[in-house]
């Protein structure tokens, strides 16, 4: 399977609050998140709408750790921020991770 995309994933560090690059150049395929195509929220009164989308990435160990907690995770595609909202190993087979992602 060939990746076309590249995306950044960051982490947001507990104590400082500061995000930090913990895999750069990671090769993906993207999509629309079938699950939440976009979705309306309201926030202080007003409505914002969100875009999401799947990434599609190889599993490695460091991919791993984002199935224990989404939140302190981050998808940067295209110059955009993405905040990961699901984490699916499909079947626990280890080949591939869909990391959905939804920007604000």
């Amino acid at each position: 399977m060939i990746m076309k995309h590249v995306i950044d994933i960051e982490k947001r560090d507990e104590e400082t609050e500061e995000w930090k690059t913990i895999l750069s150049g990671v090769h993906c395929n993207v999509n629309k998140n079938t699950r939440k195509k976009g979705y309306e929220t309201v926030s202080g009164g007003a409505i914002r709408i969100k875009r999401s989308l799947t990434f599609e990435v190889r599993y490695s160990k460091p991919i791993r750790q984002i199935a224990h907690n989404t939140q302190l995770y981050r998808i940067i595609y295209q110059g955009q921020t993405y905040d990961i909202i699901d984490y699916d190993d499909f079947e626990e087979r280890h080949k591939f991770v869909q990391l959905s992602g939804a920007f604000y």
